[in-house]
């Protein structure tokens, strides 16, 4: 699936707002495991391999919302 029908499944699932706040506390979480894997690595933010955190954050998400019956 692609970002928007994620987000639309979610949406289904729990409700708009608080679809919306789920994946940004994902996003935000996806954002910070990055930065640490990082500076835990001694690399410089914001390298050549960029990861789609809002993917990964609607995809986590996602799983998660599966476990609802």
């Amino acid at each position: 699936m692609d970002k928007k029908q994620l987000m639309k499944a979610i949406a289904d699932k729990v409700g708009k707002e608080k679809a919306l706040e789920m994946v940004m506390q994902a996003y935000n979480t996806e954002l910070i495991t990055t930065w640490i894997a990082r500076i835990e690595a001694n690399k410089p933010l914001g390298g050549p391999q960029r990861r789609d955190h809002l993917n990964a954050a609607l995809e986590r998400v996602w799983e998660a919302c599966q476990l609802l019956p």
